[in-house]
């Protein structure tokens, strides 16, 4: 079992070459860097350093398309989304989103352009974060039923041949988005098909993001192109266990995962944990480690405190946790190790 941890918000190479050797040190062996549409549009060159530092030191590098379009999960703002009306969602009621319908031309557009670009940056692997329709883009507002556009409409006519999309609520209409977000990956994972790279597909925890249209894991495992499926069961605020929240949430993706002949990855929060409930960290890894995935991974680099709406209360006592969790179970078996 291999450890992996996110990186992002520091563009400075000076400060990345020293944060990668840190993570090195530690014993860690891959690392998913974000590659939003910010960083598509100024940050290419830079972000095509910080692959090559992370490849120089033996690390897998990963780039994330974070908030693209808003379809991915991350924190950042789609450009797409609020230059291109035509390519936005609406929801059930009529209203415009900020975030782009999987089904719009533009929207294919920029996935086809983001992927070539990060291929073309050396990336060992594409790491698709989160596919999904509209949640409440940064929990400023409740989720929405989406997405009813004009693209989707045009989309239902040409796959079903009838005439309007079902009522909401219904399992065609599930199984509809579901689609639509399998065929956009399809389109990114194809547009770079000759590159080398290869991909792995987060997914959403099912049950607790229904409308987000990927509850149905059975309509992305057999993705041509995936060598990973991975699923990240952040507790949050959650009135449950980590330890057997992660357990119950990653078993169903490791053993989706071994059937589809691909590897699994679990990834563990290292966000907002309260100051003094660090040990979460511990008893969420050994869950993780106990279903035997091929990689475990954190999100994020020293728990997130370059970011404080989603730093941990002490950041310093996380990341020792997830420091000390790679020295117990790196290349270990899944039982935690005698002491």
């Amino acid at each position: 079992m291999r450890f992996g941890v996110s990186y992002f918000g520091v563009r400075d190479p000076r400060h990345v070459r020293r944060d990668l050797d840190e993570i090195a040190e530690a014993g860690f062996a891959a690392v998913t860097h974000t590659f939003s549409e910010h960083d598509l549009r100024f940050h290419v060159e830079d972000v095509g350093r910080i692959v090559e530092e992370t490849r120089d030191r033996g690390l897998e590098s990963a780039l994330d398309p974070w908030g693209v379009a808003g379809l991915f999960g991350g924190e950042a703002y789609s450009e797409l989304a609020l230059t291109d009306l035509s390519a936005r969602q609406v929801d059930a009621a009529g209203d415009s989103l900020p975030v782009c319908c999987p089904n719009a031309e533009a929207t294919r557009g920029l996935i086809h352009r983001w992927a070539r670009t990060a291929a073309g940056l050396g990336a060992d692997v594409l790491f698709w974060d989160e596919p999904h329709f509209y949640l409440g883009a940064f929990r400023a507002a409740k989720p929405r039923p989406a997405c009813r556009c004009a693209a989707c409409r045009a989309t239902w006519r040409e796959t079903s041949g009838e005439a309007e999309l079902p009522p909401e609520g219904t399992a065609e209409l599930t199984s509809f988005r579901t689609a639509s977000l399998a065929r956009l990956l399809e389109g990114g994972i194809a547009a770079v098909r000759d590159s080398g790279v290869r991909h792995s597909l987060c997914l959403l925890p099912r049950f607790d993001y229904a409308g987000g249209g990927t509850d149905d894991w059975s309509a992305f495992e057999a993705l041509e192109g995936i060598a990973r499926l991975g699923t990240d069961p952040y507790w949050m605020d959650r009135p449950v266990d980590p330890g057997a929240y992660v357990s119950e949430r990653g078993r169903p993706l490791v053993e989706i995962a071994r059937r589809a002949g691909r590897e699994a990855e679990i990834w563990i929060q290292g966000i907002r944990i309260p100051a003094g409930r660090e040990s979460a960290i511990r008893s969420a890894v050994l869950a993780a480690a106990k279903l035997e995935p091929d990689l475990v991974s954190f999100w994020s680099f020293r728990a997130t405190e370059r970011m404080s709406s989603l730093s941990c209360g002490d950041p310093e006592a996380a990341w020792r946790e997830m420091k000390e969790a790679v020295d117990r179970h790196a290349g270990k078996p899944g039982a935690e190790p005698a002491r």
